[in-house]
């Protein structure tokens, strides 16, 4: 079963790695005369929304159908649990490691799982392999490659002794194809990367049918495997995609995301041999960002797209009768989370803006288990509904985004985050968001926005951006502020910013830039100097395939004209104009986003004798931290905004 939906796309959209904490240890906070005294919604330690000891999810079938596992908390971090489907004894599976698992998957033969793992979020991970049947041994690291990247490739279902990963052990600048042993290790290499393939393409067979190569600074040429050669089929343009998300079941036809030779990505069923395409969904409004596929049978199942809230088009018709027969009333979500082998037994999330809930469905009479609750459960009560919104931007523009409005403020502007989404190519959801509902429970209104540049509302949106780092995108932002104070949601004099990654520059940007429009702001691992940034970017994967949207969208150093433009739109430049203080976090092991950018930007604000506060975390990376560290995180963030904005404090 494959999907179009990158995980990363849903950073901080489901539970952060949440796991065991004693006590909240949340410190004392100033006075909160801001909060109405009508407010009686109790404060939600740190600890419950970042490190519960009650979280479980990501639950799943194995391919025989026999047992069931799923990511909860042990020994102080998530790690699997899996039981036999039809109950008995949970055990654990002992990854000898202090961090989390983010996810996991069942190998082929249903006895062993498989993950991925880095350390000290330096973003190496490897491949490991753990056995069910001695879940307390150290589970053995199929790519003992060093400092190098490997991950998952395929699972396949027809070959249970092997794998295929992808690593960049040989070279740094790409990744090659490898098919391991499971039972020996051994490795052998399927295709090696020349230097300019950004993605394989493989069936569920283990066969190499296609590469995607970079062409030049702007295209890529995708090409089918041909006897012992390779078939150029399509060229794309840097903003049009294609992601093959399966095969039908002859292998003939390919199941496309794409956005080839229009604004929207679709999805497209295309005839490997002659080219054909037929397209089998669109939405009109929005990307379709996700498509999943049966491995077994190579039929469509459903496909979702998101233009404020999920909207999903079934294709199999057993799908709709299992969501229906669990799905509870008012807006949720849909994910199918895995399907055994003969199509009978499916997981099922089902997802709202506040929690999820996580079903075993028996496809063949629609009966369906309660497996498992989001941890935030106990305090939905507590929690806020989140609503999608939409506005115009000055330029005409309609921008879509997320409201979630603190309890006791709602006949009046309360203080508001406004918090920026990475990237910046990537967007917001609607779903539950810790980072939302804790700032909610904390008295401030939340609003995020997709601003121009973000994925899921077509290219021609998306191109909206280009040269317009600190210009029009930021535009969006402040036009999201205003469209909130006008409409009462927002006290314009305790407006804060907050994000990560470009979120963080973002923020750096409205605290320098604009510095009478945000009383605070709070920067996460994020860039103060367009310049140094890509100088000093990993010259391997993610940053050999990103490299050419820089460029196009922020500028090349190399260029002294794009240089000194890109200059002139970094915060750091301009520390000397913050007014309002900022709170400044960062991983020193950051391999995207280096510790340099916030060293550099915390020492112009100190020598301007600006307010900032700075904090690194020694053994973290770029983006979600280790629980522990996300306790710290946001109990700092609490302290600051109380201070700053005069929100709630535990």
């Amino acid at each position: 079963m494959t999907s179009g939906l990158p995980s990363s796309k849903r950073t901080w959209a489901v539970e952060v790695l949440a796991l065991s904490l004693l006590h909240a240890g949340c410190a004392a906070t100033p006075p909160t005369s801001g909060v109405p005294r009508a407010s009686t919604t109790p404060l939600i330690p740190v600890a419950v929304f970042f490190a519960n000891r009650e979280s479980n999810y990501e639950y799943r079938v194995s391919p025989d159908g026999g047992r069931l596992a799923w990511l909860a908390s042990a020994g102080g971090r998530l790690t699997v649990h899996f039981r036999e489907l039809q109950g008995g004894d949970v055990r654990t599976i002992d990854t000898h490691s202090t961090r989390s698992l983010g996810t996991f998957r069942w190998a082929a033969d249903s006895r062993y799982v498989l993950f991925e793992q880095d350390r000290d979020g330096d973003q190496n991970q490897h491949v490991y392999l753990a056995d069910t049947e001695r879940p307390g041994e150290r589970p053995v690291d199929l790519t003992p490659i060093g400092a190098a990247r490997a991950a998952i490739q395929r699972i396949l279902l027809v070959d249970p002794d092997h794998i295929l990963v992808v690593h960049n052990a040989r070279t740094r600048r790409g990744f090659d194809l490898v098919r391991i042993n499971v039972r020996t290790g051994e490795g052998a290499v399927v295709a090696e990367n020349p230097g300019d393939v950004v993605q394989w393409i493989t069936d569920p067979h283990g066969r190499l049918r296609g590469r995607i190569r970079t062409f030049g600074d702007s295209e890529r040429i995708v090409e089918w495997a041909d006897g012992d050669g390779w078939r150029p089929a399509l060229r794309l343009d840097l903003e049009e995609s294609f992601n093959v998300v399966g095969f039908t079941a002859e292998g003939r036809e390919a199941w496309v995301l794409t956005n080839h030779e229009r604004d929207r990505v679709a999805l497209i069923r295309l005839d490997v041999e002659t080219g054909r395409q037929t397209l089998a969904h669109e939405h009109p409004s929005a990307d379709v960002e996700v498509a999943v596929v049966s491995e077994v049978t190579g039929e469509l199942l459903y496909a979702a797209a998101f233009p404020d809230y999920q909207e999903v088009r079934f294709f199999d018709s057993r799908l709709p009768q299992g969501f229906d027969a669990i799905r509870a009333g008012g807006k949720v979500g849909f994910w199918l989370r895995s399907i055994d082998l003969a199509g009978r037994f499916a997981t099922i999330d089902v997802y709202s803006d506040r929690g999820s809930t996580f079903w075993l469905v028996d496809r063949t009479n629609a009966q369906h288990e309660l497996l498992g609750r989001s941890a935030i459960a106990r305090q939905a009560d507590a929690l806020v509904p989140v609503e999608a919104v939409a506005f115009p931007s000055r330029d005409g523009l309609t921008l879509h985004g997320y409201l979630a409005r603190p309890r006791g403020w709602e006949d009046r502007g309360a203080p508001m985050v406004l918090l920026v989404h990475g990237g910046p190519w990537a967007r917001d959801y609607w779903s539950y968001s810790p980072v939302v509902q804790f700032l909610a429970n904390r008295g401030y209104a939340v609003l995020q926005v997709n601003f121009r540049g973000s994925y899921g509302y077509g290219r021609r949106f998306r191109e909206a951006a280009v040269g317009e780092f600190a210009g029009k995108m930021h535009d969006d932002l402040l036009d999201a502020v205003d469209w909130a104070v006008r409409r009462g949601v927002a006290d314009p004099q305790r407006v804060g910013i907050m994000g990560w990654s470009y979120g963080g520059y973002a923020t750096l940007v409205g605290m320098t830039f604009t510095p009478g429009v945000f009383a605070c702001g709070v920067d996460i691992v994020g860039s103060s100097n367009l310049v140094s940034l890509l100088e000093t970017r990993h010259t391997y994967w993610t940053w050999h395939a990103l490299r050419p949207y820089w460029h196009k969208y922020a500028g090349d150093p190399a260029r002294p004209e794009d240089r000194q433009r890109m200059e002139a739109k970094s915060p750091l430049f301009r520390a000397h104009r913050a007014q309002g203080p900022l709170l400044i976090v960062h991983g020193a092991n950051d391999p995207n986003v280096k510790r340099q950018e916030s060293d550099q930007m915390v020492e112009a604000l100190r020598r301007a004798g600006k307010d900032v506060e700075y904090v690194v975390f020694a053994d973290e990376g770029h983006g979600a931290f280790d629980w522990r560290n996300n306790v710290r995180l946001f109990e700092t963030v609490e302290r600051f905004l109380a201070r700053h904005l005069r929100g709630r404090g535990d």
